[in-house]
């Protein structure tokens, strides 16, 4: 039996975590209902990947596609979830693996992003805007920098004004980036590239007031679970379910 496994990273509010667990729910609907689907946090969850996953292949599951439901192939993607598998595999040799890639360059991403922009455009359309788009961010490897990159760039060409990519754990030091931009004469729009407002977003606003306690800076929803991050999802699990039958 094939089984699919979403991983999050997982919150410390639990609210976040039932959010985030009534949102791959919706994501189980739309895919075949002979396949075995669960959810799995590397954080602050009870319901760890190597937990879940013996309790898949307990359940006649030997065949099973890890879906990361995370933004980029960062270091969550890339080293965490292999490295909570590896224990899993040596216990259940027989038992066959596959990760997918992330969703955060899918077209629903970018058009949550997009729109995020463009309320703010709509509400302030005598103002100079200059936007910030932020994410999570890596040291580790580029690859999410240059994503964030050409997403910005694909919505500074359908808003008309500058859109600046930046992150919060990134090669560069977000609040320089912040800084260069704030003048007398334009709003600061910052939308933070996160699936939910959890703990880092909370983290990011304090710093700015300290950084910055007279800038009155736009802040706008992150991607909040919306509904079109679910057909990316559901694009990437067939593309992985087509592939390893």
């Amino acid at each position: 039996m094939i089984g699919i496994l979403y991983v999050f990273h997982g919150s410390q509010k639990n609210e976040k975590n039932q959010a985030a667990m009534e949102f791959i729910q919706q994501v189980e609907t739309r895919i075949d209902s002979t396949f075995y689907q669960a959810t799995a946090f590397l954080e602050n969850h009870t319901d760890t990947i190597p937990k879940v996953a013996e309790e898949m292949i307990k359940n006649d599951v030997t065949q099973i596609i890890v879906v990361p439901v995370l933004l980029f192939a960062a270091k969550h993607a890339l080293v965490d979830i292999p490295a909570e598998l590896e224990t899993v595999k040596e216990q259940y040799p027989d038992v066959q693996f596959k990760q997918t890639e992330t969703f955060g360059s899918k077209s629903g991403s970018r058009q949550v992003l997009l729109e995020r922009f463009q309320e703010v455009a709509m509400a302030y359309p005598d103002d100079q805007l200059v936007g910030i788009l932020v994410a999570h961010g890596t040291k580790q490897t580029n690859e999410p920098q240059q994503v964030l990159t050409e997403i910005a760039t694909e919505i500074q060409q359908q808003v008309g004004f500058s859109i600046i990519p930046t992150s919060l754990k990134g090669q560069e030091d977000y609040l320089e980036d912040i800084k260069k931009q704030i003048s007398t004469d334009q709003k600061i729009v910052i939308v933070p590239f996160f699936l939910f407002d959890g703990h880092l977003i909370t983290i990011m606003k304090n710093k700015l007031s300290e950084a910055f306690p007279k800038t009155k800076f736009i802040i706008t929803r992150t991607l909040e679970f919306d509904a079109r991050i679910l057909t990316d999802l559901e694009g990437i699990v067939k593309e992985a379910i087509t592939c390893i039958q």
